[in-house]
């Protein structure tokens, strides 16, 4: 047989509702298929979590409950299969390698986003680690850093981390974000970041400074660790020096990515 021929005699066939419909599904196997390539290879940097962002923005005007990610993923899915109609695949092969590539051009228009680094601040703010900073010296401290956040973090793992803190930031197995509502803006927790961070028996410590646009401001985190439940806390914080924000983390034994398909990314 000649090359093409296949091709040639899958065009000269009709096309019913059961073909059309497998040539669809097909497809939507493709973009699926991409999707968790994109998500196990980019890891924090796919493109999957700013269309969930996007998708999000959209939901919220429409008064929508948020859509998690395995939802971004299905919608994807469903372009995939009703692309068919448009680029008219012939063969299954040809229309799973059209949704496969559909995500590529998807991507492009969506590109990664790790999130702005964190500063590091300009001086060791973790002393004996408390509660909270005397009124005297919080007051000192906020009028030596007027336009800035300056945080403490700990986040306590109550079963320690499964190794080094950094080849789990390496392997994507520890994330974090911070997410400033006055302004809009997301930071990443420990890449690219010249946050401090320091982590001893089950307890994270990262001290970091982000720069103030107004008086106050609540902060959300979100903090992602193999072996531990997603976790999202909010906090108040104020210019100059702030109490410790402490993250308590609960251990899970649900993969992190079943449970970031699961979670909806909303910064």
């Amino acid at each position: 047989m000649a090359y093409g021929d296949n091709r040639r005699i899958s065009v000269d066939r009709s096309f019913g509702f059961f073909s059309i419909t497998a040539l669809a599904t097909a497809a939507s196997l493709g973009i699926g298929a991409a999707v968790i390539v994109d998500l196990l290879q980019q890891r924090e940097a796919s493109a999957l979590f700013v269309i969930n962002r996007w998708i999000l923005d959209l939901t919220s005007l429409l008064s929508i409950a948020d859509i998690p990610l395995y939802g971004v993923m299905l919608i994807l899915m469903a372009i995939g299969g009703v692309s068919v109609m448009f680029l008219q695949p012939v063969t299954f092969r040809g229309a799973f390698g059209q949704g496969f590539g559909l995500l590529a051009a998807l991507v492009t228009i969506a590109p990664s986003d790790l999130g702005t680094p964190l500063a590091g601040p300009d001086t060791v703010m973790f002393e004996p680690v408390s509660p909270s900073l005397e009124p005297a010296s919080l007051a000192a401290a906020t009028q030596r850093h007027r336009d800035h956040y300056d945080l403490r973090i700990q986040i306590i793992f109550p079963n320690g981390l499964e190794s080094d803190v950094y080849t789990m930031i390496r392997r994507n197995r520890l994330a974090g974000r911070v997410y400033d509502t006055s302004t809009g803006v997301s930071y990443n927790l420990f890449r690219n970041t010249g946050a401090q961070i320091d982590y001893e028996d089950g307890v994270l410590r990262i001290e970091a400074q982000i720069r103030g646009s107004a008086e106050r401001t609540e902060l959300k985190s979100r903090v992602e660790a193999s072996g531990y439940s997603i976790r999202e806390t909010s906090f108040t914080a104020r210019e100059g020096a702030n109490p410790v924000w402490t993250i308590r983390m609960e251990p899970s034994n649900q993969p992190l990515v079943l449970q970031r398909l699961r979670h909806s990314y909303s910064y």
